[in-house]
């Protein structure tokens, strides 16, 4: 059962009791999130629509199920598939068993198909370190001697770029502003009554400039890369460890398992392959798990309901989000209170979505409840606090989360060698990015970096002094007309968009024509810069000419600045976001053969 269908069982029986109106009418009186939560999960424990927790242990049968389904796509030279195939069956084998042994051992002939040598030997190293038949012994032999005949030819190992100039493109180098950490001091955030809290500039900034460089409380892998990256750093590491009782994640390293662990897994670990089998959104989930890590950053729940106290009392001043650090406010994502106050839009919802919120919310405290011991208090005393905190605190997240979180993404190569389909990845919160407004002409682009969490905020129209920064939400003017932009705005995120381009109806990429007024020397160097060649070579993600091209497609943007909106511009913006995402990382076209697999195996 879905959550959706949960959902809309309660509806139905709801509808059909004729307890709708009454119900809407309770909720309305109800001034508090934990409130409202209590008394849904009331509801849902009456009407017997409380789903149940599945579990999903290791076994040598499913293991050996997805081992052989491996050999098969791996017959036919499909390693990409195979080597998913191989990582489901590690992550159901039982810890160090001979199943376990088999899983590395056919995950290694896939690195060495690959001439993933490094990966190879690793995995071959870690089953020699366990008790593995006999059979092995041969084949781990002759790759390993074929692995280390490679490397003595080559006499090193193959590393990443560390090019200079790449850097100082990634990289936030100027001084930070010490109250927002991850911010260049360049920038300041201010409030309005229109506008909420707000980020500005301080100075003049230039097209290109890094302006902000932030870690995540947390990320969030997508199901989709459950079997390509770390659970918890999404490190892309192909020498993935499994977690020692799930079936669900896969960890880079034995720190990043600990991490996970003490952080949030080990509340999740037992429910893992319900909530995967519910298909709770991304944004359901990180409001899940911002819960769980907001209780597992304090020692007790005492601290976890005092942090929350003196968030609430900053509410409505200069210093919500902050906490103090050594004397000193500062707003940072690493710790809770910057994700506690971020905005959830409450009072424009309607009484159906919160009470569909509330639902979600219910069945999370459910499995929270009976599966874990999470809500145990630190004495007596505590028992309603921690419950209301639990409930209100998951409702609040599930409503802030879709007007707040942050997609990371990049893109993966296509069967005819060109980068141009976007690949999500994961989800995080980031409380800094999260303070930017919308505009469909946004003056600033984010991009994460792949195998991390880091997200990145660069200029990408020029920006002066006192103008506000402006991200995009996903709804942009040169993709949809102003319309539908208009009407996706106000559903996701409850506000009606007046940014110059919705106020002015600026046109979408395809309807503009090439600008007459532009100087024919700028019109020259853009056809000189981005000609055919360069374009195509940047489709084909080539490092090289996204290096080269970037310095020179900021100036042009400076210099297209006052013509905008014309194609020559957005082509010029569109190359500039092309470049970043080569710099960033590219994902090679095999790993976009995704295998299907479920939460909870029908293997027996």
């Amino acid at each position: 059962m879905s959550i959706d269908s949960c959902y809309e069982n309660v509806i139905a029986k709801l509808t059909n009791q004729g307890k709708i109106k009454d119900i809407s009418q309770k909720l309305l009186s109800l001034t508090t999130n934990g409130e409202r939560v209590l008394y849904v999960y009331e509801l849902l424990g009456t009407l017997k629509a409380l789903p149940k927790v599945t579990a999903v242990h290791k076994t040598e049968n499913v293991s050996s199920y997805y081992r052989n389904q491996g050999n098969q796509v791996f017959k036919n030279k499909d390693d990409y598939r195979a080597l998913q195939y191989y990582n489901l069956a590690l992550l159901h084998a039982p810890l160090k068993s001979e199943c376990y042994c088999l899983a590395l051992s056919n995950r290694s002939a896939v690195f060495l198909s690959l001439k993933k040598y490094k990966e190879c030997l690793q995995d071959i190293k870690e089953i020699q370190t366990m008790e593995y038949p006999e059979k092995l012994k041969d084949k781990m032999l002759k790759r390993q001697t074929t692995c280390e005949e490679y490397f003595a030819k080559e006499n090193e190992f193959i590393h990443e770029s560390n090019d200079e100039t790449t850097q100082k493109i990634l990289k936030l180098e100027g001084p930070r502003d010490p109250r927002f950490p991850c911010a260049s001091t360049k920038l300041e955030v201010v409030f309005s009554e229109e506008m909420g809290r707000h980020v500005i500039a301080r100075e003049d900034i230039k097209v290109g400039e890094i302006l902000v460089q932030e870690d995540p409380y947390f990320t969030l892998l997508l199901k989709s890369q459950f079997l390509f990256s770390c659970s918890y750093c999404l490190s892309r590491d192909l020498n993935l460890l499994p977690c020692t009782k799930c079936c669900l994640s896969l960890y880079c390293s034995e720190e990043c398992r600990k991490k996970a662990w003490v952080e949030y897994h080990a509340v999740e670990c037992y429910l893992m392959a319900t909530l995967v089998q519910m298909d709770f959104t991304k944004l359901e989930l990180l409001a899940l798990r911002t819960v769980i890590k907001a209780r597992n950053d304090h020692s007790d729940w005492e601290g976890l309901l005092d942090t929350i106290k003196e968030a609430e009392r900053n509410m409505n001043n200069e210093y919500r989000g902050h906490v103090k650090v050594d004397g000193e406010w500062v707003y940072d994502s690493q710790y809770y209170p910057s994700i506690h106050t971020l905005a959830s839009n409450i009072e424009k919802r309607s009484i159906s979505d919160i009470f569909q919120k509330a639902v979600t919310a219910a069945v999370f405290l459910h499995f929270l409840i009976t599966n874990t011991d999470f809500l145990k208090p630190d004495n007596k005393s505590q028992e309603e606090a921690v419950l209301n905190c639990v409930a209100g605190t998951l409702l609040l997240h599930i409503m802030t989360s879709p007007t707040n979180m942050h997609g990371l993404s990049t893109n993966i190569q296509t069967w005819d060698g060109n980068y141009i389909e976007e690949m999500s990845i994961a989800s995080a919160p980031y409380a800094y990015h999260s303070l930017l407004n919308h505009s469909c002409a946004p003056n600033v682009v984010r991009f994460s970096k792949l195998r991390t969490g880091q997200m990145t905020l660069y200029a990408l129209r020029p920006i002066k002094k006192g103008m506000q920064l402006f991200d995009n939400y996903g709804s942009h003017h040169a993709l949809q007309d102003r319309q539908s932009r208009q009407e996706a705005l106000r559903f996701q995120y409850k506000f009606t968009c007046l940014c110059e381009a919705c106020v002015n109806n600026w046109p979408t990429y395809l309807q503009m024509t090439r600008c007459r007024n532009v100087p024919a020397n700028i019109l020259r160097t853009k056809d000189k810069i981005l000609d055919a060649d360069a374009i195509d070579e940047l489709q084909k993600g080539d490092q090289g000419t996204a290096l080269k091209l970037y310095k020179p497609l900021c100036e042009l943007i400076e210099a297209l600045e006052p013509y905008a909106p014309c194609g020559e511009l957005a082509d010029c913006q569109e190359s500039v976001k092309q470049c970043l995402t080569i710099l960033r990382g590219l994902v090679p076209y095999g790993y976009s053969k995704i295998v299907q697999w479920d939460a909870v195996p029908k293997v027996k």
